[in-house]
């Protein structure tokens, strides 16, 4: 049941498990939690391919809750109370701004063979900006503070470290040549305006129907579910970022432009808020909230 190069995080919990059969008939929330306390599965981190961390083990099973046939012994109950003890230990470690500092600039230390820094009070790497969450238990990549590329990722060193690496591929992955985004942010905005009444187009509503506008051959060619492709909302920003850089070079369309209107005060904060946060500089520390999304013949 463990991996016999390293040994069991919790040896009591996996001898019981094995006892009392719990992995084999267990059902609900008990079937999803206990493999990944077993360290089975992947971390929650979307777009990470690695099993859970220590932390989310940890996480699991504190918060685990066991049929009243299966009886904790003393050592698993031991095992629980190390458990909580460790996490109350690491979220009072990172909800200290100084802490949640020193480990972004560990990350950043870790990372290399690409421009890594603090400006604007963000954490970059190349394109990529680290953002954590208001406890520091959570961390993501994205473009921008605002796009998340892979998010959810547990404080842990080797974790960041490698979704940056990940988010990369992505962002790679789903970056389109100039001339196929330009035809792709049309059908995009099209079926934004579609859906609208007026004339003005919201970037927030282009940045969603483009999950549908940049699914590939195959979803055209047989529209259907398991042919569908989750897209990052970060996809977009990158695509718009590599766009504008290289719009110059499109070919296949030149008898139109599209012009980003900026958002006003008003619209750019607040609840209800549809503002886009476009990157003002390449490493996308500084944003400018634009609103709408304007179609100009040229």
């Amino acid at each position: 049941m463990s991996d016999t190069a390293t040994p069991p995080l919790f040896p009591a919990f996996e001898r019981f498990v094995e006892r009392n059969g719990l992995l084999a008939n267990a059902k609900g929330i008990l079937a999803a939690r206990l493999p990944r306390i077993l360290g089975q599965g992947q971390t929650r981190a979307e777009g990470l391919n690695m099993p859970p961390a220590v932390i989310e083990r940890q996480q699991e099973l504190y918060a685990l809750s066991l049929p009243d046939s299966a009886t904790p012994d003393p050592a698993v109950r031991h095992e629980i109370a190390d458990a909580k003890r460790a996490l109350e230990a690491h979220a009072e470690h990172m909800r200290h701004p100084d802490n949640r500092r020193r480990f972004a600039m560990q990350v950043l230390h870790h990372l290399e063979g690409v421009q890594t820094g603090n400006k604007d009070n963000h954490f970059f790497a190349g394109r990529l900006v680290l953002v954590p969450d208001k406890s520091g238990q959570n961390w993501a990549w994205s473009m921008t503070a605002h796009y998340p590329v892979i998010g959810k990722i547990p404080a842990d060193i080797d974790y960041v470290v490698n979704a940056y690496k990940s988010a990369e591929r992505i962002v790679d992955d789903w970056t389109l040549p100039v001339d196929l985004f330009l035809d792709r942010l049309l059908l995009a905005w099209t079926m934004a305006k579609h859906f609208t009444s007026g004339d003005d187009i919201f970037i927030a509503d282009v940045a969603r129907l483009f999950k549908i506008a940049a699914q590939n051959e195959r979803f055209w060619g047989t529209p259907a579910r398991r042919n569908f492709e989750d897209v990052p909302e970060a996809v977009f920003i990158a695509n718009l970022i590599n766009w504008r850089r290289n719009k110059d070079s499109a070919t296949s369309r030149d008898s139109f432009e599209f012009e980003l209107v900026p958002a006003t005060l008003n619209q750019a904060h607040g609840p209800r808020s549809r503002a886009f946060f476009v990157p003002g500089n390449a490493e996308g520390t500084v944003v400018r909230p634009m609103i709408y999304m304007r179609r100009q013949t040229v």
